[in-house]
């Protein structure tokens, strides 16, 4: 079977998804990710099986822009999102979507100093803006603002 035809099969796997993660990656467990970011992440370890990873290079230069950002000791992840950025979350079953622009954000059309404004907002409530559009969780560690002071 080509790659591309076991891809598409992926989408219908359900427990068949964590045997498949084993066979690919030698790992006892897959991570905990939704169906389809393991569906996904799966595709991806059968695309790197088929033509190979990342060259070392490149893996090296992901790695310092993840964890520093010139490779000083002590020096954190890039933390601003760029302007034409689009953030979406769906809350109470309704998407919201924010511009990022270059002093503020945009959300249906009317301007405001902060996500955390936004999330407000749409809330109700005291939210963290980047909590709220998933830029910083308890889980994954911080992927990276401080647009919202």
């Amino acid at each position: 079977m080509r790659l591309d035809q076991r891809i598409t099969k992926l989408a219908t796997l359900s427990v068949v998804q964590k045997s498949e993660w084993r066979r690919l990656t030698g790992e006892p467990a897959p991570p905990a990710f939704g169906a389809g970011l393991l569906t996904r992440a799966i595709a991806y370890a059968m695309q790197e099986k088929e033509f190979g990873g990342l060259d070392k290079g490149v893996a090296r230069r992901i790695d310092q822009l993840a964890n520093k950002t010139d490779g000083t000791k002590g020096s954190k992840a890039p933390t601003s999102i760029k302007p034409g950025t689009w953030l979406s979350r769906t809350w109470h079953g309704e998407v919201h979507q924010v511009v990022v622009l270059e002093s503020g954000f945009e959300y249906r059309g009317e301007r405001y100093p902060s996500l955390s404004a936004v999330a407000r907002h749409i809330t109700g409530t005291g939210w963290s803006g980047p909590r709220f559009f998933g830029l910083h969780s308890p889980r994954l560690g911080k992927l990276g603002t401080t647009c919202d002071g």
